[in-house]
């Protein structure tokens, strides 16, 4: 069979026919993103430029205008940095717009009163240029709509189908991998663990081509992640995530003869990410450092994951920053990382844990935030705790919430008041390090016995393109705020012992 011709995709009014069928075969990267920025209302995106080397020194930030009267935990207020922040996308590690995202947190801190500095650093960036992925089955061959699972192997080929169901071990190893595409239909437990962590390398090493996986998102959206073993450069073959529709289709396809033909042009190159650094220095009457984190970069427009997060930084560092330094026993660091969604594993918190190692026994409390604010969508979530258990019940929304801490019992008692008193109720999951929604964020600090915290809500549009500042209820994302403002305002005045008591 002769390859398609690769044309050009002609621009859309709407990103989501990019995911719906509607689009050309060959998908460009310019082409994306000015689709994203369309179908958002966001800022328009200007001409690409690739990041470069890791020799960008350090930049501080020129102190701004203190937040005066406003409140920092207004609903409007914080909902507002939502969606400026959304205006910069995809946010992706090492693109211009996380950048340009990073010099607009940097300030925002700055102005709330914070020593804030932008903390450039050299990483292994994956450069996605286009893709295009084709079915063929008894009705002939037609384009499906993809995404690549971020940071795999490029290439182009054909390949007989094959389901493996979930992409279990047994399910791998009872059929016949070499040189096929394989099948995965795979979930997200609570709407965040994926079900097929290792199926992508071991896959490849059964012999298999390629892969096509979907994480069940809901309207046969299309839910990009990385692979929980990137080995950037060595990840031996091409993957793509789909639909779940799609991926019935290609389940279908599977069981007569019908083959997958891909074409994916990315490589490894060279780049250039940030973290973004915020001190507050406190009265010193207590020893120890409080550091508090968000990730900025996303996936697409990133709202909820996590817009949300970075508002809830700002908002902190504006109330915190607003206190007489004596209601500041110990000092606070707020901290924007990048690469926890496009540069998974070597992102998150790794960067600022390898410089600032001599820091890490001074601290007493780190406190991801991610995910804060979600509510009343219109799908029911097929995988979250309340179904997992058999509890089919009316609820009035699909998130799925937990609060993930190490095991301090005294973060729980801390928080838990106020998750009740805010209407935030969680499931409460003292796993950290070995269980937690982010192994490069909570799970390596609490790796490191520093005490760690991380309230989550996820729905099944996290990670898609309809995770958009509509789906936003900005009086809960004050609440979220409210309820972590309370808990710091609790633990920044007990001591080391208080924090890491067993009783």
């Amino acid at each position: 069979m002769s390859a398609p011709r690769l044309v050009a995709a002609p621009q859309k009014d709407n990103v989501l026919e990019l995911f719906e069928g509607r689009s050309a075969p060959l998908v460009s990267r310019r082409a994306f993103l000015g689709r994203a920025a369309m179908a958002t209302g966001a800022l328009a995106l200007p001409s690409f430029i690739i990041a470069c080397g890791g020799s960008e020194p350090a930049a501080m930030i020129d102190s701004g205008v203190a937040v005066g009267k406003a409140d920092p935990m207004a609903p409007e207020r914080l909902f507002g940095w939502v969606k400026e922040l959304c205006a910069f996308q995809p946010r992706w590690a090492g693109y211009p717009e996380e950048r340009r995202a990073g010099e607009w947190l940097a300030q925002r801190l700055s102005n709330a009163g914070l020593q804030t500095q932008i903390e450039p650093y050299g990483f292994r960036k994956w450069e996605l240029i286009d893709w295009e992925t084709f079915l063929t089955d008894g009705s002939g061959m037609r384009a499906v709509n993809s995404f690549p699972m971020w940071s795999t192997h490029a290439g182009q080929g054909t390949a007989e189908l094959v389901d493996v169901g979930f992409g279990t071990e047994v399910e791998l190893l009872a059929q016949d991998l070499q040189g096929k595409a394989v099948v995965v239909t795979g979930k997200a437990l609570l709407n965040v663990f994926a079900t097929y962590p290792d199926t992508y390398q071991r896959a490849a090493e059964l012999g298999a081509a390629a892969m096509f996986v979907t994480s069940d998102a809901p309207d046969n959206l299309i839910r990009p992640t990385s692979s929980s073993q990137n080995y950037l450069d060595d990840n031996p073959i091409p993957a793509f995530q789909m639909g779940a529709r799609d991926i019935a289709e290609m389940r279908a396809a599977a069981r007569n003869g019908g083959t997958a033909t891909w074409r994916l042009n990315a490589q490894h190159v060279d780049g250039t990410t940030r973290d973004v650094v915020g001190f507050l220095p406190g009265s010193g009457e207590l020893d120890g450092t409080l550091l508090i984190c968000a990730h900025y970069d996303a996936w697409f427009t990133g709202a909820l994951d996590n817009a949300t997060g970075v508002a809830g930084l700002i908002g902190l560092a504006e109330h915190f920053g607003s206190l007489p330094i004596e209601q500041r026993p110990r000092d606070m660091i707020f901290v924007g990382v990048t690469g926890h969604d496009t540069g998974f594993p070597y992102g998150g918190i790794a960067n600022w844990l390898s410089k600032n190692q001599d820091l890490v026994p001074n601290l007493d409390l780190f406190v991801n935030l991610d995910h804060l604010a979600a509510y009343g969508e219109e799908h029911i979530s097929g995988a979250g705790i309340i179904d997992m258990l058999g509890l089919m019940i009316e609820r009035p929304g699909d998130e799925e919430r937990a609060l993930f801490t190490t095991k301090h019992p005294a973060l729980q008692r801390t928080f838990l008041p106020y998750l009740l008193q805010y209407g935030l109720l969680a499931v409460p999951l003292p796993t950290v390090p070995e269980v937690n929604a982010n192994r490069d964020l909570e799970g390596s600090m609490g790796a490191l016995d520093v005490p760690s915290v991380n309230l989550t809500m996820a729905t099944p549009h996290y990670h898609t393109v309809e995770d958009t500042p509509d789906r936003i209820p900005p009086e809960q994302l004050s609440r979220a705020v409210r309820a972590h403002r309370d808990f710091l305002t609790d633990i920044i005045g007990m001591s080391r012992q208080q924090i890491r008591s067993p009783l």
